[in-house]
């Protein structure tokens, strides 16, 4: 591996380099798709590896719901709610809906548990389980769209806005591709959300108004049932989530989770299309296209073990040692082009040419980079591998 030390005091023009890869950093051919908006992250340190308009505000449409089950899920690690409290549907939240809109038929007066909700929002996509799980959260459906606005900007989703539970058209209800796989990207910390996106095929047992209810989930990606396929074949074995969403104006959405290999994918397709005559569905053809891209051409590695010595800075008013060795804490993985091997890296160390004593070990000191023709794949902090003492006669001096 090519090693370049780069010493700087100020290290804040780091905070400046590009995040995020372009698809033209790995040089290869391109998926065509079909979708307006379509965005390709690697899951695991959020790089956009494929972006085709994924700035451009869209609706949203169904695939709203996710911020929905997002707050839901924090009210309940919060213990403001529990997956087995009951809440009964009000007038408003069965009834206040799109005509065109999925619903699981809940009524008024029905008593369903948040966990039952939550399987009806995300698998069916159900708008009266939106608007019910907002009123058990906040009180009020107005309420909730608040809290959703209020953690679209704390996530810095900047071209993010909702005005409604469940992705009903609005021309104030918009994201884009980039805000969408942020948004997912933080959901699937989430493993209650993780288990039910997941999941395809769900019995809800029956209410005080309904019998059971049974749904499969609308994201066919998931969908390995022999029977389903029948009717709408779209399964892609490396998929585990998430949901889709359909409208006039949006057009067919999808945000999808994949892991092959240990490399985990978040795919956003925005704008799709169904090809009247075929009947394919497009957002599920985009998806598997740009997933398959990315697990044909590109792989998942170690780029720098963790506790390894990387480099040494030099440390100052220390009589016991001139120097301390930095080390990665965690194992850095990236995902870099197949043809391009690990040891083919640069390395740019990040570090201040001098540091002073005392030092603690686990102390952050730098950054290391790594790049391929000046492209960068991966960067991870450096740490103090031991402590280092003051010498106060050395400090003493220092200050006379």
């Amino acid at each position: 591996m090519k090693i370049r030390r780069i010493f700087s005091v100020f290290l804040l023009s780091v905070l400046l380099a590009a995040l995020f890869l372009t698809p033209q950093a790995y040089a290869l051919e391109e998926p065509t798709l079909d979708a307006r908006n379509a965005l390709l992250m690697d899951e695991t340190n959020g790089r956009m590896l494929y972006g085709k308009a994924e700035k451009e505000k869209a609706y949203p449409a169904s695939i709203t719901k996710i911020m929905t089950a997002l707050l839901v899920l924090e009210a309940v690690d919060r213990g403001d709610l529990s997956v087995s409290q009951p809440i009964t549907a009000s007038y408003e939240a069965a009834n206040s809906i799109d005509e065109d809109s999925s619903t699981a038929g809940i009524e008024e007066g029905e008593v369903l548990t948040v966990e039952q909700l939550l399987y009806c929002l995300l698998l069916p996509s159900a708008a009266d389980a939106a608007n019910t799980l907002a009123e058990g959260v906040s009180g009020d459906i107005a309420s909730f769209v608040e809290l959703m606005n209020q953690k679209a900007e704390s996530l810095s989703l900047k071209n993010t806005h909702f005005v409604n539970t469940y992705g009903r058209d609005d021309d104030m209800q918009y994201t884009t591709a980039s805000d969408m796989a942020k948004l997912v990207q933080y959901a699937m910390k989430n493993q209650i959300f993780c288990d039910i996106v997941s999941t395809q095929y769900k019995r809800i047992s029956e209410t005080n108004l309904s019998g059971v209810r049974y749904y499969f989930s609308n994201n066919a990606l998931v969908i390995s049932s022999v029977d389903r396929r029948e009717v709408e074949d779209y399964y892609y074995r490396y998929a585990d989530g998430v949901m889709t969403g359909t409208s006039t104006e949006a057009g067919y959405n999808l945000a999808a989770y994949s892991d092959k290999g240990g490399m985990q994918l978040i795919t956003v397709i925005l704008g799709s299309t169904r090809d009247e005559q075929s009947g394919t569905k497009h957002h599920y053809t985009d998806a598997i296209s740009l997933m398959d891209w990315c697990y044909d051409n590109l792989q998942y590695t170690v780029v720098q073990t963790a506790q390894t010595p990387v480099c040494e800075v030099p440390v100052s008013l220390s009589a016991a040692k001139d120097g301390v060795a930095l080390v990665a804490q965690k194992d850095l993985y990236a995902v870099i082009p197949t043809e391009v091997s690990p040891e083919e890296l640069t390395v740019e160390y990040l570090v201040p040419e001098t540091v002073e004593a005392p030092v603690s070990q686990n102390q952050v000191i730098g950054q290391a980079v790594f790049s391929y023709h000046d492209v960068e794949y991966a960067r991870c902090d450096l740490y103090a591998q031991s402590d280092v003492e003051r010498s106060l006669l050395l400090l003493v001096l220092h200050r006379i």
